[in-house]
Order: structure tokens, then sequence, then C-alpha cells
């Protein structure tokens, strides 16, 4: 592994800065690239958990930088002047790093709730109007999902009686399918305003999937008379 145009006692205060942020240096490695600035074969040190996150020092005559994340785009750079600014930036990139590899995914989780509802309603293939015993299950189907939402998840009660309120009229004017389709939209917006971490938000597809069943098969089984 070649460090290059970087002294020793640089790249010592670069392992240094990176545990300082509380970073395991194993998962970093320095890699060989060509320098934006200098066109030359120069250093970059690689995130390799996420595979496309780097610093790059681009220091063959003079200290040239470009790094990912950033702090407001994937890609920034900066020709720093010197190595003091450099290692600056360094240590303000491993604050974005840190920030963008903790941050769940929030919408690979919407997604896959989504794809659970969607199985839960696989075998609807109608968009005719609900008749009035389907009616009445979204109404008992609906409080129970707010119940839940302001039981566990302990939920602003105005926006989930806000957004449930509107499924409950729309279910009066839209198809099964149109429905299901709003039904998915509404629960997203839910999960958006309140913030929702991953978990919560599996949690939650995974109940109203279960309860989404039972609209469509018959009477909800989890609520009590």
């Amino acid at each position: 592994m070649n460090i290059r145009y970087l002294l020793k006692s640089q790249s010592n205060q670069i392992l240094e800065a990176i545990r300082a942020a509380q970073c395991d240096p194993a998962e970093f490695e320095w890699q060989d690239t060509q320098g934006q600035q200098s066109g030359m074969t120069v250093s970059k040190l690689v995130h390799t958990p996420s595979g496309t996150y780097y610093f790059t020092f681009d220091n063959y005559q003079g200290f040239y930088s470009k790094w990912s994340p950033g702090a407001q785009t994937v890609t920034d750079q900066n020709g720093t002047g010197n190595w003091s600014a450099q290692l600056q930036w360094f240590r303000e990139w491993l604050s974005y790093l840190k920030r963008e590899t903790e941050s769940p995914d929030l919408w690979t989780e919407i997604s896959k709730g989504a794809r659970i509802l969607e199985s839960a309603a696989s075998s609807e293939t109608s968009n005719a109007p609900f008749d009035a015993g389907e009616k009445a299950n979204i109404l008992k189907g609906l409080n129970e999902i707010k119940q839940y939402l302001l039981t566990a998840h302990k939920i602003d009660p105005e926006l989930v009686e806000s957004r449930l309120e509107y499924l409950i009229e729309s279910s009066e004017r839209l198809g099964r399918k149109d429905w299901l389709n709003l039904l998915v939209s509404v629960l997203v917006s839910i999960i958006i305003s309140a913030a929702l971490p991953p978990e919560s938000t599996r949690e939650l597809f995974r109940f109203v999937g279960s309860v989404l069943r039972q609209i469509l098969e018959g009477p909800p089984l989890l609520l009590t008379s």
C-alpha cells in the first residue's frame, strides 16, 4: 500500500482523525486514483463497507481534495491551499460519512411495507364499489389502525384522525383497488410526517397488512366488541 504525496506525519494525523470520529480504521482502504487537479496518480481513502464513499488527497503540487458524501451534495471538492485546511475538510468529511452510513433508508422500508400490503390485497382484482358490509369493516379496521398508531407509536392524534377520516370518506366513492392504492399513499404520508424509524415502519405495515386482510375477507378479528 502506497500513500502518495502525504508525509508520514500527515498520514498519521489522518488515522488519528478517524479514531477521534469514532470510526473503525479497518473500514478504510488507501487506493490509487487519477487526481482531478494534477492529473497524476494520487491517493484516495475509500470507505470499504459503503463501497462508494471516499476522500481524495490530490497533493502532487498543492492541496486539492474531492470527497463523497458532501455536506449537501453527493460529491464536493475544494482547493484548500495548505495541509491544515485539508485536514479540516477531512474531519468534516468524516462527519458527513457517519451521517450517511448511520442514517436509516426509510424509502426502502416504505417500499417493503407497500409490498406487504400489496401481498395482503393480491387477490383483489375488482374495482367495484364497496358494499355496506365492506364499508362497515373498513370503519372498524381503520379504527383499529388508529388506536394502534396512537398507542404503539404515539403519533400526533390530529395527523392520524385527518388522514384516516379521509380514507373513510374515500371508501364511499372509490372502487376497491383505487381505495387500496390510496391506503398505501396515506400510510406513507403518515410515516414521513411522523418520521417513524425503520423498525416502527415495518411493524406498522405488518399490522395494517393483517387488518387489511380481514377488511377484505370479513370482520376484523383484531377488534373486540
